[in-house]
């Protein structure tokens, strides 16, 4: 049986819609979109759902002007009920220019309510509500139209739950104690300019193998990384279709000053030197060309020694129990790679610029993380 919905698929009908939210305590969103041949990713199809059981669905394709939804978005007297958010919200900011706040992320949620952190929506709604939902939609062109019924009853499930889902995990959450500790990790959701891109001379720390690398050739690999991902951007197509990481990479520790010498480079293909040489040699001279007290600082690597391993797997195991007792999932207090950066010295002694030496995080572990080395374990 089909769900009942309002197809908003005008910008008078998203007004109208505006203004009846802003009287609303808190609305459930979702977005469906489709990214697989473009940097940005396509908007298809905008899912609120309030606790009275009202959806509507908003059709970013029909409406150019998202921006009076930005209203409603940036309103933090309402609650934004939404599950593993940040996706969403970057393509709801890119859609309407608004920052969201007063964000409840029932992903996040979860894991201060003695369940796991990384269940799926389906999952959870089945866990707290005995209700199963389709799982059969889950590939779906959403920029196609019409789109089947099927699939509009599919988008709307998404979002129909939420409210009350989100309330039974306050209530557990309250009664566990840590609903101060909830607050500040959901108030990092709304903070300014998370959802914003991130500078392009940033681009080098996504990629895995940077670690591996000296600070010259980090310093040669962040000017690839900047401009292959300027050039994504302004073509709006996928990074690795321009060149993939490892491409990068290999340009970077060979460091070729020289045609004949980026042909030579391992892993890189031999169109991508072609088509790109004039790009890819301008990348490593700006490279070169940065001055020594300028370098990139190392990327931090966990160390391999036996030892010090061994330190991390043992407070990992005390973190464990420490989360366990205060029914938190220890997947959200911190990964096996964050602890090690705060044991290994990645982070200065006394500093609490890492997560894990401020906040709730802090005080649950209270002295796990006292027993720190005190030098960067670079690993080269």
């Amino acid at each position: 049986m089909s769900t009942p919905f309002h197809m908003i698929d005008a910008r008078k009908a998203l007004r109208e819609v505006v203004a009846r939210l802003e009287d609303e305590p808190c609305i459930a969103l979702d977005t469906e979109f489709v990214w697989d041949r473009t940097y940005y990713a396509r908007l298809g199809l905008i899912q609120v759902g309030l606790a009275s059981g009202v959806s509507y669905l908003i059709d970013p394709i029909a409406i150019a002007d998202l921006s009076p939804l930005g209203d409603i978005l940036s309103d933090s007297r309402i609650t934004k009920i939404l599950h593993d958010a940040p996706q969403d919200l970057m393509h709801l900011k890119r859609a309407t220019g608004a920052s969201t706040t007063g964000v409840f992320d029932t992903r996040v949620a979860a894991g201060f309510a003695g369940l796991s952190s990384v269940l799926s929506l389906a999952n959870l709604v089945s866990e707290l509500l005995d209700v199963h939902l389709p799982k059969e939609h889950t590939r779906v062109n959403w920029m196609a139209r019409p789109l089947r019924p099927e699939y509009l009853d599919y988008a709307v499930d998404d979002v129909l739950h939420l409210p009350e889902v989100a309330e039974i995990i306050r209530q557990r959450v309250r009664a566990g104690g840590t609903e101060a500790w909830l607050t500040e990790e959901l108030a990092t959701l709304n903070a300014p300019g998370r959802y914003d891109e991130r500078p392009v001379n940033e681009a080098y720390l996504r990629i895995r193998a940077a670690a591996s690398l000296r600070p010259r050739n980090l310093a040669v690999l962040r000017e690839l990384a900047a401009w292959r991902e300027e050039r994504a951007r302004s073509t709006d197509r996928p990074r690795r279709w321009l060149m993939e990481d490892a491409e990068l990479v290999s340009v970077a520790a060979e460091l070729p000053r020289n045609g004949d010498a980026l042909c030579r480079c391992k892993k890189l293909q031999g169109r991508s030197a072609q088509r790109y040489e004039k790009d890819l040699l301008d990348a490593v001279k700006r490279g070169f060309a940065v001055p020594e007290q300028m370098l990139p600082s190392p990327v931090f690597r966990p160390s391999r020694d036996q030892k010090r391993q061994s330190q991390v797997n043992t407070a990992l195991e005390q973190i464990v129990t420490r989360a366990q007792s205060r029914q938190i999932d220890p997947q959200i207090v911190c990964s096996k790679g964050d602890l090690a950066m705060a044991l290994q010295g990645g982070v200065p002694g006394e500093s609490t610029d890492h997560p894990l030496l401020r906040g709730w995080r802090a005080e649950l572990l209270g002295d796990t993380l006292t027993d720190r080395e005190p030098e960067l374990n670079l690993g080269i």
